[in-house]
């Protein structure tokens, strides 16, 4: 079972990039398609979203893991995986983005008073 934080389990975003390989097209290309049916077909439910960037060899994934070694488990087991350059985000609610930008700003509040003296 996933850890989780807070009840649920973490979201992350993952960018892919077509990166420089020496593997020929037809095989890239095979690589690519198992992924995007893999996808489609939703075999890998951890996989919530998945988007392709419009005229660009790149896209992203939200995938939902309990730690960074599941996480690493789906990237891994994308068929594409080897012949992509990948970069990871961890995801936030806004509201939990805002509670933390309220907080900043009371702290920054207790601070003028005293920049003032």
């Amino acid at each position: 079972m996933a850890l989780t934080t807070g009840g649920i389990a973490m979201q992350f975003l993952v960018l892919t990039k077509a990166g420089n390989t020496n593997v020929p097209p037809q095989v890239a290309l095979q690589l690519v398609r198992q992924t995007f049916e893999m996808v489609i077909e939703k075999r890998e439910p951890r996989i919530k979203q998945a988007f392709s960037f419009a005229g660009e060899r790149a896209g992203a994934f939200v995938i939902e893991a309990g730690s960074a070694e599941e996480l690493s488990d789906v990237v891994s087991e994308l068929p594409f995986s080897g012949i992509v350059d990948v970069s990871i985000h961890p995801l936030t609610s806004v509201e939990q983005s805002l509670k933390t930008v309220k907080k900043a700003e009371q702290r920054v509040a207790q601070m003028a008073p005293a920049m003032g003296r």
